[in-house]
């Protein structure tokens, strides 16, 4: 008896090739579309040159493989799940807590503002400058010219005799070295938190004076 392969068998590997050029596209394995395409292979290959063993066990091998792997990935992201859980529970614990945060949001409540600053070197000037929400400066000064951390107090009195209103404002710090160079400089607040969200996985806490700052900002707690 003899077997002539027909067109049929010609179609079907090319829908086999074409089914295993849009896996390769999907962003991860597909364990099912894997198994359909070894079968289709199987059924659709050509009688008079049939699958080599070895080559048909390699296959078996790659299956082996795949099914690992997706259940690794399914175990991985149950175990990121309960981190990302566990994480969110530890957050909440921060939840009405006075924290220190690296934050230059400054809070005017009653005539009374207070944050501190660090400058990274030896300054040979330092300006503190308050902006509004409009980013105009509402009030300057020189800052201290020690190195070390440093408090900055303000009463809300602006340079033309006024108040400024209560709300929330951003300190800004200039520092430079003596040879004109500016230098790094960080600026911590201390407040209460007021609310915690997670945005996209991520934690943010609502500070009672309004800012938002991401938990990674959270320098200290009590």
């Amino acid at each position: 008896m003899t077997t002539t392969p027909g067109t049929g068998v010609t179609a079907a590997t090319a829908k086999t090739a074409a089914a295993s050029a849009d896996e390769s596209k999907k962003p991860t394995v597909d364990y099912e579309s894997f198994l359909k395409l070894l079968t289709a292979q199987l059924r659709n290959q050509d009688p008079l040159a049939p699958m080599d063993a070895s080559q048909f066990m390699t296959q078996l091998a790659q299956l082996s493989t795949v099914e690992q792997s997706m259940r690794s990935n399914d175990t991985l992201g149950k175990v990121l799940d309960t981190l990302k859980s566990s994480g969110m529970r530890m957050d909440m614990a921060l939840l009405g807590r006075k924290v220190e945060v690296e934050s230059n949001q400054l809070s005017l409540t009653g005539g009374k503002a207070e944050a501190a600053y660090t400058v990274d070197g030896q300054p040979a000037s330092v300006k503190l400058d308050v902006l509004n929400a409009a980013g105009n400066v509402v009030y300057s000064t020189p800052g201290a010219l020690q190195t070390g951390r440093q408090v900055f107090s303000w009463t809300g009195k602006t340079p033309s005799g006024g108040t400024a209103p209560d709300g929330l404002y951003t300190l800004r710090v200039t520092a430079k070295d003596k040879d004109g160079k500016t230098l790094n400089t960080a600026t911590v607040v201390t407040d209460t938190v007021a609310e915690v969200r997670s945005v996209d996985g991520a934690t943010k806490f609502v500070l009672k004076n309004g800012a938002t700052v991401d938990s990674g900002a959270v320098l200290s707690a009590s």
